[in-house]
């Protein structure tokens, strides 16, 4: 469908742009170029590659201190593993993407 074309490559350019970025600022850019390619991933069933991506995701955010990143990626990932039917670890990404957000002071995300 001509909107799924649009969203396509509006993801591919987004994707295209920070990899740039990451490679000036990789502590700034990282994450969400991971989280990103683990959502394109996901689009194209590539799920081995989304798990890996996923967390990528998420360590990067966690180890440079985007609360709120982290957050948003855990989610993410709770939702991609929610939808392979793996509940147990779609629990605890919603629970961590729980603590991050409480943590960011996020509270009407977390009092949902």
């Amino acid at each position: 469908q001509i909107g799924d074309i649009i969203w396509i490559e509006r993801g591919q350019k987004a994707k295209k742009i920070l990899s740039h970025w990451t490679g000036s600022c990789e502590w700034n850019f990282s994450n969400k170029y991971y989280l990103l390619e683990a959502e394109e991933y996901w689009c194209n069933d590539d799920c081995e590659h989304a798990k890996t991506s996923y967390n990528k995701a998420i360590y990067y955010a966690k180890e440079h201190k985007f609360i709120n990143e982290e957050a948003l990626a855990c989610e993410l990932a709770a939702y991609f593993h929610l939808s392979l039917g793996d509940r147990n670890n779609a629990v605890n990404y919603f629970t961590k993407a729980y603590e991050s957000y409480h943590q960011w002071g996020a509270f009407a995300k977390t009092s949902k």
